[in-house]
């Protein structure tokens, strides 16, 4: 996925502006990486921060295009030796949601020991071993500690071999026991690309940085702006009563992110498709006369009317009398909870209309569960904010 800096005027802004010329962009795509974490699970540590560390990891990997052919993740955590069993390597997960999974389940094991060498080398000689690698894939390690190992000799070397073995190393310390040579030995010697913070809590203010500091690969420079060069006719589908009112208000923030952005007002025209809330206004004292009809008919309001929105998308929703512009992209973005009964089922097949007709559709979950629906893109779980960033480096970039 693209990475993009946020100001604090504007968290769509675009930074790295090249040579002071308005408007010329700079941005960051990630390769495929081979993405290795090394997590400090010793005694030192309370365990609500190794909980903040894990949370830290997690947010942090849902900036990245998690995949075979993009991101791979693996990590290994360590005190008294290392725990391969608690951890995972590349090849164990496909996918950022059970990545994100896994790390939650990792447990803490107040190690009496700070085997930091060690699990560099676990890292280097399994989980980034070269017939696990791909050909051509970047290879980047993220220490995590919150102390000086217990041979910091064999983390030297441990981290020079790694080094030699064309990794990049990042070190970074938590709290005031880190010693900073070490945290410069952990990265090769090279003092840039290591960071020190507080404490756990301050993790996430470093995690900009940092992925600006991961990033392998630069887009070229964007002289005009997104809706000049991917003009598109973007439809947002959702249906108001199977979100209700706190995930309809978050699709709703979606859309004012999406839609007020900078790079999305020229070139860009928007549309919705949503049922009416409730879709059935009910029925009448005297309709049915047998229990069984009455339970038939509540079964209705069991199921989301959303894939039938999506079919009346199909429809009409891309025509010249719904103002369709033919020279323009188009895009659908709908809004469910793909953990809902049969949804991901039902939507499978109207989404497939959908593009089969050209229309490049998207899935956003404001429930965080994002399970794939057919041959749909899917964005990122978090914030309405933060998922109106990812669709438009995905409608601008990709």
């Amino acid at each position: 996925m693209v990475y993009r800096e946020k100001s604090t005027g504007d968290y769509m802004s675009l930074l790295n502006a090249l040579d002071g010329e308005d408007g010329v962009i700079e941005d960051c795509v990630h390769a495929p990486i081979e993405l290795a974490f090394v997590l400090d699970s010793s005694s030192s540590i309370y365990p609500p921060d190794f909980e903040t560390a894990k949370e830290f990891i997690q947010d942090f990997i849902k900036e990245y295009e998690i995949g075979p052919e993009h991101v791979r993740v693996s990590i290994i955590t360590y005190g008294l030796g290392i725990y391969p069993e608690d951890g995972f390597n590349l090849t164990t997960f496909t996918d950022s949601i059970e990545i994100i999974e896994a790390i939650g389940n990792i447990p803490f094991r107040s190690g009496l020991y700070t085997a930091t060498g060690e699990a560099i080398d676990y890292m280097r000689t399994v989980q980034l071993a070269d017939d696990v690698v791909r050909p051509g894939a970047d290879k980047v390690c993220i220490v995590i500690t919150d102390g000086t190992s217990q041979e910091p000799d064999v983390t030297k070397i441990a981290a020079g071999e790694a080094l030699g073995a064309q990794i990049t190393m990042f070190a970074v310390g938590v709290g005031d026991r880190v010693n900073t040579d070490e945290l410069i030995n952990i990265a090769g010697g090279n003092e840039s690309r290591t960071t020190r913070v507080d404490n756990y809590d301050k993790l996430k203010t470093i995690r900009e940085s940092l992925l600006k500091e991961t990033c392998t690969e630069r887009l070229p420079p964007m002289i005009q702006s997104c809706g000049v060069t991917h003009p598109s006719d973007v439809v947002f589908v959702f249906d108001p009563t199977s979100l209700g009112l706190d995930f309809t208000a978050w699709t709703t923030s979606f859309i004012s992110a999406t839609i007020s952005a900078d790079d999305m007002e020229d070139g860009f025209q928007y549309g919705v498709v949503s049922g009416s809330c409730p879709d059935d206004a009910g029925f009448s004292l005297d309709a049915y006369s047998k229990v069984g009809d009455i339970k038939e008919r509540l079964l209705y309001y069991d199921q989301s009317n959303l894939p039938n929105l999506v079919e009346t998308l199909a429809i009409r929703g891309f025509t010249e009398e719904f103002g369709a512009r033919s020279e323009a992209k188009k895009v659908a973005v709908i809004v469910t909870m793909t953990g809902q009964k049969d949804i991901v089922q039902r939507l499978e097949l109207p989404v497939d209309g959908l593009m089969e007709q050209g229309v490049r559709v998207f899935i956003a979950d404001p429930s965080g569960v994002s399970k794939q629906v057919g041959d749909a893109e899917t964005l990122f779980s978090g914030s309405s904010n933060e998922v109106a960033e990812d669709l438009i480096s995905k409608l601008c970039y990709t």
